[in-house]
């Protein structure tokens, strides 16, 4: 009983947390202009091997050290500006569940005050998710029981950095604590409320599945119907998809930020109890 209430619990707050969204739209902004910038540092990234310059192609055609430490470079840069923009969504986040109404530029003030602890983590973070991805690799380039031992040994690290570091930016950006006492609080306060931190996420991954679904459903429908003038059906898909990715992936810092409350305070944010969720229990708050 308690596992399904818990499951059911998880699943109303990514939707509660979904509609906070809808309350601050400049979240969706900071998430696009987190994916816009990544996006050009990836491009930045390939335009040398795509283009076959000497200083990053050899004759072999493989990839120079100097390419390689170019490429780090530029996934710590994607890892840095994707943890400002979800730091400056936590801290508009933290504005409007503690009853505030948060501007555009209070995320953007709030993540530029914390820019030096922002650079940090995104690189021990960069670095860490690089060798996470290294790793994995080399476990699908091995053979039989060995390649799956290693593939699973590396969803095991995966899994653990992910609940170790899961409330990380509450607690560098809304507490202010240096990196070492944030990774402290954040593992603690994970295994307090395990259950709703793992729903949630899968409800709200859940919910952005559903919509893109759909959106790719219209989206081929309309590239059949208008026959010559289908790349305006893929544009509708691209700019649907988009969207919902930012909104998706702008909740989830929103539940983030939700948990962090209700793990240090006890009670849910009043936003969330108005909307019928108080103490993570459904239905009314009386019940």
């Amino acid at each position: 009983m308690g596992f399904f209430a818990t499951i059911s619990r998880g699943w109303k707050m990514s939707k509660l947390s979904m509609s906070v969204v809808k309350k601050d739209p400049e979240l969706i902004v900071y998430m696009f202009i987190s994916g816009f910038l990544s996006l050009l540092a990836m491009i930045a990234m390939s335009m040398p091997q795509y283009l076959e310059q000497a200083w990053a192609i050899d004759a072999e055609g493989k990839m120079t050290s100097q390419y390689m430490g170019f490429v780090f470079l530029g996934y710590m840069i994607i890892s840095i500006v994707v943890t400002f923009w979800n730091s400056a969504i936590v801290a508009n986040s933290h504005i409007r569940l503690t009853g505030g109404d948060p501007k555009f530029m209070d995320g953007v003030y709030t993540a530029m005050s914390k820019l030096h602890i922002i650079i940090l983590w995104g690189i021990i973070a960069g670095t860490v998710g690089l060798l996470l991805k290294i790793l994995n690799q080399a476990a699908r380039e091995q053979k039989g029981g060995a390649a799956i031992l290693a593939m699973i040994l590396t969803a095991i690290g995966a899994a653990i950095w992910w609940m170790m570091t899961f409330f990380m930016i509450p607690h560098m950006i809304i507490e202010g604590k240096g990196l070492g006492d944030s990774l402290k609080s954040s593992k603690k306060m994970f295994f307090k409320s395990w259950g709703e931190n793992i729903t949630s996420g899968l409800g709200i991954g859940l919910i952005g599945f559903f919509f893109m679904a759909v959106i790719a459903i219209i989206t081929f429908a309309l590239m059949a119907v208008l026959g010559p003038l289908w790349y305006i059906g893929l544009a509708f898909g691209a700019v649907g998809i988009a969207i919902t990715l930012a909104w998706v992936n702008a909740a989830e810092q929103v539940a983030v930020t939700a948990l962090y409350l209700y793990s240090k305070n006890g009670v849910m944010p009043q936003i969330y109890q108005d909307l019928g969720m108080d103490h993570f229990h459904m239905g009314s708050k009386n019940a």
